[in-house]
């Protein structure tokens, strides 16, 4: 029986349609052989392969991201106070932040400009305890060593440091140090790991699923820093569209024009991801039908 290998992308707040995605392939009886995931779906991915229930997740991440305990983190208020913000990748973030009182001048004297062990509270929060040998589903977590200029893919040890590693935005979290590398987010060179789901199962059908905004067109562009947050943005985007190229099948969750840190309404990031995933149902069964 063909399985599939599931890609999850990165996207903060809309990693939430991951779990509506995931919930109709269980409903469907899709066979998942392993799961991939960059920040927002490396915590997705680590939540479902604990325990593959996304019903009971989609439920718990939703209550655990409008707790108080959410909200009183530093970052989750600054992530509530950055929901209307236009743009979204790392200078967004950045721009974001700094907006609300932290200076430019820390990034000159620290790895960041958020300080060490807000972002082990927050996974802490989202993935709690564990290990990648618990996992019930096989699950590979993709990060960024900033020394050697390479993609790495984590398939052992702690699931907290390894989500840490993928979800810290270069500039606003300190990298994550692991067995000589410094690792941080890879959305800036690749937003959905669909290279390293076909590794983990050559033999599978590849499922990418990308929550990510899509790229409108500007009208105008006024500043510097403008037109610095617009290449890197288009960069971003180009190359994650030449990784889904290699995707057998690429599912899109309308997720609109959401910011990462919106945090509003998360029950309807859920039900996209449903969505996107049931609409994708007919072409997941033919490639899973067809593929060799």
């Amino acid at each position: 029986m063909t399985t599939v290998s599931v890609a999850l992308g990165g996207g903060g707040s809309r990693g939430l349609a991951h779990i509506g995605a995931l919930q109709v392939l269980e409903e469907e009886g899709i066979q998942i052989d392993s799961v991939s995931g960059i920040s927002a779906g490396a915590i997705a991915g680590a939540r479902w392969c604990l325990d593959p229930n996304a019903a009971v997740l989609a439920l718990r991440a939703i209550e655990l991201m409008s707790s108080a305990e959410f909200r009183n983190l530093r970052l989750g208020g600054m992530m509530l106070a950055a929901a209307s913000d236009e743009d979204n990748g790392p200078f967004q973030a950045l721009r974001s932040l700094l907006r609300r009182g932290l200076h430019l001048a820390n990034l000159a004297r620290r790895p960041s400009v958020i300080e060490d062990g807000v972002l082990t509270q927050l996974v802490d929060i989202l993935v709690g305890d564990g290990q990648f040998e618990d996992c019930r589903v096989p699950l590979q977590v993709v990060a960024l060593d900033l020394l050697s200029a390479r993609m790495v893919t984590l398939r052992s040890g702690s699931l907290a440091t390894a989500v840490a590693a993928s979800s810290a935005i270069p500039g606003v979290f300190p990298p994550v140090e692991l067995d000589g590398l410094l690792l941080c987010d890879a959305g800036a060179v690749s937003s959905v790991p669909v290279a390293a789901a076909r590794a983990a199962s050559p033999d599978s059908v590849v499922l990418a699923i990308d929550p990510s905004r899509r790229l409108l067109p500007r009208q105008e562009i006024d500043t510097g820093m403008e037109s610095l947050q617009r290449v890197a943005t288009i960069a971003r985007n180009w190359l994650t569209e030449i990784e889904l190229e290699e995707a057998d099948i690429v599912v899109r969750p309308r997720v609109g024009q959401r910011t990462w840190s919106d945090m509003t309404n998360l029950s309807s990031i859920v039900e996209s991801g449903r969505d996107a995933m049931t609409k994708a149902m007919p072409e997941l069964q033919e490639a899973l039908s067809t593929h060799h």
